[in-house]
């Protein structure tokens, strides 16, 4: 390669190296990378700000310590040291009415701008210590302090003020009651909930409630996630860091706390416990199991279960198994069976037979279906259909409709089940497949029409017989376009598209002269290009035989068309029908269609009582 090229190179492909190893967690630029760390990453603001587990666009650019104020009868002081990674704004206490005054960064002047509401500095990078007064001519009733504060150190009028008066809104109270006098002692309690959700991956849901007095500080709450968990979010009102072994701490004040927690991790384990040398938060916790017998089930060893109304278990995990772990000793959890194994039951068999109307507008419907060891005690029938009668093993069933969905149905008293069940249902474009509320793994459907009826496709069945579109095979359409460019070429493009449509139209139907229309195309191609003699007479002679055949096939096929255009009712009548006629005019008048559940193409979900059940939709479109 030519030195051009290569510098050419090396200005591309070092930049892009440096981004992707910069955006990468975890990973450090080789040696003879880093003295182009800074150009390549010039214009990423915040490449050295840390970010949050649950969404990397968010940076946590600055971190404050305790935050002290000195308040008074005409004015306040203030102190706080920032740990700043990347340039970002800093919020300082107070509002429009109390603004900061005479602000020092590490003892230099800085300017106090509006900054999304709030009085804010701009900083760069580095440890800064700020500095700032606040002056007023009788103290304010209150002092609004960043969110991002989580320690406090209050002195009001040279006396210390043990707990001050800090709501959750971020108002500290300096003229309430009480807040000069003695605090209360400092106390923590901590108590930690948790549920765990089977899957790929598995989910561990943590709620950690604090209950605070005393003074503001950080405390170290201990380990949260056992080994091998992954941090995904946390939710917290307060400030709190969790480090990469599961660990948290938190910046408190006096109240009472709720922290939220979620990790995951993509392996099976077999056993839950925290890492060596970890102190668990708390020495006991309640933990609620979330199964997914569908996807495998899982039993948990070494627990004993507890009656959660005995408990302050959080409410959106009560309706679940809940366990006591004393988190000094790990606790395992056993795979029994992955699925539902061959214990799954057999799935329900439907056989529907259609009468459609000869007004077309609706249908007569009768299913038949059976199953073995089913699991469903009730079974709904689809929207937009009518119950008639219902039959179970030969007896008659009582028809009662669900109070949870309005829907007709009937409840099922057997495993075995044997049912047939007859109704009405409208015409619509999409027919509901099963018509039950339920899953099907087979389905059979035949569909019957009135005479003048013709179905011409169906959409949404692995499979049809008897409708028009699927008759054609690829010798059809092969046939259909040569016989359309032979004419094209004979006589022009209107004859080409109206013998095409002539003979597509008439191909499938019952008696149609189908290839004589292709033997007479030859004699009629060959008589203008056979030069006089035996030949253009043996021509000729073939031409009016063809035409003699097509008159004899076609005048009859004309006349029972016309026929049944004024009488269908007389469609499969006439003894001059071949028997190959008449057995193509049932298959269409019987149109069969089926589908395995499994791989249905279109599916729509409807809620059922206990579970949510799926049936499937076909289109018709019917011709009369």
């Amino acid at each position: 390669m030519k030195p051009p090229l290569r510098l050419l190179f090396s200005a591309i492909l070092i930049p892009l190296a440096l981004v992707a190893a910069a955006a990468a967690p975890g990973r450090s630029l080789p040696e003879s990378l880093r003295s182009w760390s800074s150009w390549a990453t010039w214009n990423e603001v915040h490449r050295d700000c840390p970010t949050p587990y649950s969404d990397p666009k968010i940076h946590r650019c600055f971190w404050p310590s305790r935050l002290t104020l000195h308040a008074g009868t005409n004015g306040a002081r203030f102190e706080v040291t920032v740990t700043v990674f990347g340039p970002s704004w800093l919020p300082l206490p107070g509002g429009a009415d109390t603004w900061p005054v005479t602000v020092r960064s590490n003892g230099v002047p800085v300017p106090v701008l509006e900054h999304e509401g709030q009085p804010s500095v701009q900083l760069g990078a580095g440890e800064v210590r700020l500095e700032g007064e606040f002056r007023w001519s009788s103290p304010p009733q209150s002092l609004r302090l960043p969110a991002e504060i989580g320690v406090l150190t209050l002195t009001l009028d040279g006396q210390s003020v043990e707990t001050p008066s800090w709501d959750s809104q971020g108002l500290l109270w300096l003229k309430r009651d009480g807040v000069s006098e003695e605090g209360e002692k400092d106390f923590l309690s901590v108590k930690v909930f948790a549920e765990l959700e089977d899957g790929i991956p598995m989910w561990l849901r943590h709620q950690v409630e604090l209950v605070v007095s005393g003074k503001s500080r950080e405390e170290s709450l201990g380990a949260i996630l056992p080994a091998g968990w992954k941090l995904a979010a946390v939710e917290s009102p307060i400030p709190v860091l969790m480090d990469d072994a599961g660990r948290m701490r938190a910046q408190v004040r006096a109240g009472k706390w709720t922290l939220r927690a979620e990790a995951f991790r993509l392996d099976d384990p077999k056993e839950f416990a925290f890492g060596p040398g970890m102190t668990p938060a708390v020495s006991e916790e309640l933990v609620a199991f979330r199964a997914r017998p569908d996807f495998r089930v899982l039993e948990i060893l070494g627990l004993p279960s507890v009656d959660v109304s005995q408990t302050a278990f959080p409410g959106v995990w009560r309706e679940l198994p809940v366990f006591r772990w004393e988190t000094s000793a790990p606790f395992r959890m056993e795979e029994r069976m992955r699925g539902m194994g061959d214990q799954k039951p057999a799935g329900l068999g439907v056989q529907r037979e259609w009468w459609l109307d000869e007004g077309g507008r609706g249908l007569t419907f009768r299913d038949r279906i059976s199953g073995v060891r089913q699991q469903i005690w009730r079974l709904d029938v689809a929207d937009g259909e009518a119950l008639g009668s219902v039959r179970s093993g030969g007896q008659g069933q009582l028809i009662t409709r669900n109070p949870q969905n309005g829907a007709a149905g009937v409840e099922l008293r057997t495993r075995t089940l044997d049912l047939e069940a007859t109704g009405r249902m409208d015409r619509t474009r999409d027919f509901p497949a099963t018509g039950w509320r339920s899953d099907a793994d087979s389905l059979q459907v035949t569909l019957h029409l009135p005479p003048g009826w013709r179905l011409l496709a169906l959409f949404g069945a692995d499979w049809v017989r008897g409708d028009w579109l699927t008759a054609w095979s690829l010798l059809d359409l092969f046939l259909l376009l040569i016989f359309s460019l032979a004419v094209f070429r004979l006589w022009g493009l209107g004859a080409a598209v109206l013998a095409g449509a002539a003979f597509g139209l008439s191909f499938h139907e019952p008696g149609a002269p189908r290839y004589l229309w292709l033997i007479l195309l030859v004699p009629l191609a060959l008589q203008h290009r056979v030069p006089e003699g035996w030949a253009r007479r043996l021509v000729l002679a073939g031409k009016w035989a063809t035409l003699l055949a097509m008159v004899f096939l076609l005048v009859p096929f004309v006349g029972r068309q016309v026929q049944q255009a004024l009488y269908p009712q007389l469609e499969m009548e006439g003894g001059y029908v071949p028997q190959e006629a008449e057995e193509a005019l049932l298959a269409r008048k019987q149109v069969a269609l089926g589908t395995p559940a499994a791989d249905v193409a279109e599916r729509e979900a409807v809620p059922a009582p206990a579970t949510a059940m799926n049936y499937y939709r076909m289109d018709p479109i019917l011709a009369r």
